[in-house]
């Protein structure tokens, strides 16, 4: 079975819960930064497109799981198919992650959190939402050639994704809107700052490699530049048609790995260890404590659950908490599957969570929420994916699910 290529960019972010550092990944699928609607550099014209973005959860750190998981690859693989930019992570305790795996899964869903804020201001960075919209971190050299096209698009589209107990985090995770609220108005030495910021950062990366694919972007720098009547210097040199780094300004080059070098080190706090300004902190915030309040369009959201795990492990993976409802609005637990585009593909041979107890849980959600809530029921597959013709079936219901739901919602924007 085809696994999805290396990822094009490996890096850290902290965790909002104590600022652990949390390895995470990036996979872009060829033409995915121009989300399905490219635009046409060349005779300019625009065309409306939506960036299309995915997150996926791995299984239990304490029996192995990683994002290294091959059962979280083959998801990956389906998702950059359909021309998403994926992202993945480790938990805490896993792989190059830092801290310790915890018994009550509260910090593991703080990471979770922590790197769905930094994918959504990282995909609002390189996509700005409008032609000179002050809606992203507007500070990157190439932010002048992709706020330009096209200038007005639909929401990006998001799936977050899990697999077993992935699945299960991703079930306890708010609705979108509370989690980009925890990130939208921040102290300037705060966790979440660190991790807008790092969503910049590498947003700023992502267009240099944009453009380095894209000669006649290119060559539409020198020719602006040119245009304002500047003579040839640092960062003005001749576009290549090979598409090739050497048609990107050195300067860029050098800045791209200026920020790479930040990316791949852990992030220590300042100043202040009380990072929410909810919180008490002692001390009354000046608003030049704060950094610039960023609004992110709330994306399309999609959900996707492979092998969910449900009670009594649910209750042993989370030592028997109770999650509270974090969701502005008071939603319940499971709400979001409602109102949100879900699909739930479970083995009929699962042993650690029947396919009759998946069947009881989904039964009144399905009734609730019409055709916007799907189960895939794989008579070849037990929990663990091991079969190829059930990863098959697994991959191609993904794909169709995918296909089905982001067309629809598209053609109705």
């Amino acid at each position: 079975m085809d696994l999805p290529p290396a990822p094009t960019y490996e890096f850290y972010i902290p965790s909002i819960h104590d600022d652990t550092a949390l390895a995470c990944r990036i996979y872009s699928a060829p033409e995915s930064h121009f989300g399905g609607g490219s635009p046409d550099f060349e005779n300019n014209r625009e065309k409306p497109w939506a960036p299309k973005g995915a997150i996926v959860a791995h299984p239990y750190s304490s029996v192995g799981g990683s994002y290294d998981d091959t059962t979280v690859l083959h998801i990956v693989s389906a998702l950059i198919k359909k021309r998403f930019t994926v992202g993945t992570f480790n938990f805490r305790g896993v792989g190059k992650s830092g801290g310790k795996a915890t018994w009550t899964s509260k910090a593991e869903l703080q990471d979770y959190i922590s790197f769905v804020g930094f994918f959504m201001y990282y995909l609002s960075n390189v996509y700005p939402p409008v032609k000179g919209s002050e809606s992203c971190d507007n500070h990157f050299p190439l932010q002048p050639i992709l706020s330009g096209v096209p200038a007005i698009r639909p929401p990006a589209h998001l799936i977050l994704a899990g697999y077993s107990y992935g699945a299960l985090m991703t079930r306890y995770l708010p609705n979108v809107p509370a989690m980009l609220h925890r990130f939208s108005r921040v102290l300037e030495t705060s966790t979440e700052a660190e991790i807008r910021s790092r969503a910049a950062e590498l947003a700023t990366v992502t267009q240099i490699d944009i453009l380095s694919r894209r000669p006649i972007a290119a060559r539409e720098v020198r020719s602006r530049s040119k245009g304002k009547g500047k003579g040839k210097g640092k960062g003005e040199e001749r576009a290549r048609d090979s598409g090739s780094l050497d048609s990107v300004p050195t300067d860029w080059l050098g800045e791209k790995e200026t920020l790479m070098r930040v990316l791949h080190t852990p992030f220590k706090r300042k100043e202040i260890k009380n990072s929410w300004p909810d919180q008490g902190m002692g001390f009354s915030p000046c608003e030049e404590d704060f950094i610039a309040q960023v609004h992110v369009p709330t994306p399309k959201t999609h959900y996707l659950l492979v092998s969910l795990l449900l009670e009594p492990l649910a209750a042993f993976c989370t030592g028997f908490r109770k999650f509270a409802r974090l969701d502005v609005d008071g939603d319940s637990l499971d709400e979001k599957f409602l109102h949100n585009a879900t699909l739930v593909v479970h083995g009929k041979k699962d042993r650690l969570t029947s396919i009759a107890k998946i069947d009881k849980w989904a039964d009144w959600r399905m009734v609730d929420s019409g055709e916007r809530f799907q189960i895939v029921r794989v008579a070849d597959s037990g929990h663990f994916w091991r079969d190829e013709t059930a990863v098959k079936t697994l991959k191609a219901a993904v794909g169709m699910w995918v296909q089905k739901h982001v067309r629809e919602e598209s053609e109705s924007n």
